[in-house]
């Protein structure tokens, strides 16, 4: 996929080296900027580019439509449909019936970014945001957008609002998708950030002269060239497609341990432990022999291979959130062990290790998984025992 990448780094830096948008007018016009940063020297960009800039957008909305198809992630699906909808926009949109179309649009294609990013931080982590989120945020500039379009001939306000939006939904990103994609969601949230400051400061100091035309052009030509860079590193990262499958499809046996969460004692372990041999179960253990062909974290003090300390609660997560993305990705039942939650009580406190054990509970069942905590009621108060039990409901 390299060359899409190269496809759209091109089609950006044409396409904002070469354009800007006239908004105090009756209609949106485009008008071309030669290199030497005159505005009023700039003509009317021809119908062929036009066409073509259009074309490189869909081109570029297909990109990310295939990692949609790839990784059956609904975040890819918005956020290839947020591109797609800014397709219009390089072209001459007319109003219709007085309504400018283009702040629609461009609120439009902020709703399904922000919608994207809220999507893909809850398949990492398991958690589905609250109502009133998936209602309001993506909603705003869309109908902030519709609003000024009827009322006003100016773009200017969408961009603000739109902009402050982006601001938000990069520092959320930045800080639930670091622990899982690293450097990428870094890079990946900072665009966007910088991306709506961009779009918040444009109209006041373009417009009133504080920068010059050359300023414009470069910066914006280098912010595009990083946007497109960050979007294709997250998206058609390993991780996000699934690349790394534990197994083949047909390499998969089959169990019939039912889906949900199940406390076992040891006992009842090994009954059940038979009916998992061969099949990639991930199981984070502390004495327990793991049975033939799971994937076996060690929770232990010491260092040593494939081991995990009992304070670093975010990487049974993590690894937990990977694992159930790769087994939907082969379209199997994820089964997770989870053993002696007790011994993480001792390193943590109780609210910490609840949180996690409620964060692996939310993933399978999102997932249609088992999740399998290992652990005995003597060994924990009753005060305690009451509140795991609740938590695992």
């Amino acid at each position: 996929m390299i060359w899409s990448l190269f496809f759209v780094l091109i089609f950006k830096f044409l396409h904002v080296s070469t354009i800007q948008m006239e908004w105090n007018t009756s209609d949106v016009k485009l008008i071309s900027i030669p290199h030497n940063g005159s505005r009023k020297r700039g003509i009317q960009m021809t119908t062929n580019l036009e066409l073509f800039i259009v074309f490189v957008k869909l081109g570029m909305t297909l990109v990310f439509l295939r990692a949609f198809i790839k990784s059956k992630r609904r975040s890819a699906l918005l956020l290839s449909l947020g591109w797609l909808t800014s397709a219009t926009l390089p072209a001459r949109i007319p109003s219709f019936y007085g309504i400018q179309i283009a702040p629609i649009l461009m609120g439009v294609a902020t709703s399904f970014t922000l919608l994207g990013i809220l999507l893909l931080v809850e398949e990492e982590t398991g958690r589905r945001s609250p109502l009133a989120m998936h209602v309001t945020l993506p909603i705003i500039p869309a109908a902030y957008g519709t609003l000024e379009a009827t009322m006003s001939r100016s773009c200017a306000n969408t961009y603000a609002v739109s902009g402050a939006l982006l601001l938000i939904g990069g520092v959320v990103l930045i800080e639930f998708l670091s622990r899982y994609y690293h450097e990428r969601a870094k890079l990946f949230g900072m665009v966007i950030v910088i991306s709506g400051m961009a779009s918040m400061v444009y109209p006041l100091i373009y417009f009133n002269g504080f920068i010059s035309d050359d300023m414009v052009v470069y910066s914006a030509a280098l912010l595009a060239v990083l946007t497109a860079y960050a979007y294709y590193e997250l998206i058609y990262s390993r991780r996000f497609l699934a690349v790394d499958k534990i197994r083949s499809e047909d390499g998969l046996s089959k169990v019939d341990i039912p889906a949900g969460v199940r406390i076992m004692s040891l006992k009842e372990l090994k009954e059940v432990s038979p009916r998992l041999k061969g099949f990639p179960v991930l199981a984070f253990l502390r004495g327990i022999e793991p049975g033939e062909g799971w994937i076996t974290y060690w929770i232990r003090s010491i260092d040593g291979p494939n081991t995990i300390p009992p304070t670093s609660l975010y990487k049974i997560t993590q690894l937990t959130s990977q694992y159930f993305h790769e087994m939907r990705a082969v379209g199997k039942q994820g089964i997770v062990i989870v053993e002696a939650p007790e011994f993480l009580r001792l390193y943590n406190d109780l609210r910490g290790v609840l949180k996690m054990l409620s964060a692996l509970r939310d993933m399978a069942l999102l997932f249609n998984g088992t999740l399998i905590i290992v652990t005995e009621k003597d060994v924990w108060k009753k005060e305690e025992w009451s509140l795991l039990t609740r938590t695992l409901q």
